[in-house]
């Protein structure tokens, strides 16, 4: 999908403290350093600015967001936004790949 769309880049938004040296390798594993790109947001403000902390949070989840999956058109407009309560449930790829079609057309 990425070979598809030569400038389509994904950014993953992160709490400080849910980054560590896997998420480097995971890039250079398959690839992709320059196409996936990890944003640390040490104080969660951007996490708060986008109002997706997550309330009540156990300990090692302090400043984690909800998972959110936002597509952006090329002028940064928000064109698509699933936010997620459960982590263990994720969008289907085929949800982003319709949506990643319309922003093309």
């Amino acid at each position: 999908m990425l070979a598809d769309a030569p400038d389509l880049a994904v950014v993953w938004v992160m709490a400080k403290a849910q980054y560590n040296s896997r998420s480097d390798r995971f890039v250079d594993e398959y690839n992709l350093r320059g196409r996936v790109h990890f944003w640390r947001d040490p104080d969660s403000r951007a996490i708060d600015a986008l109002g997706l902390r997550r309330p009540n949070p156990e300990p090692i989840e302090a400043g984690v967001p909800h998972p959110t999956t936002l597509l952006l058109d090329r002028r940064g407009i928000v064109r698509f936004i699933d936010v997620r309560e459960d982590y263990q449930m994720w969008l289907a790829a085929a949800v982003i790949r319709e949506h990643l079609a319309q922003l093309e057309s």
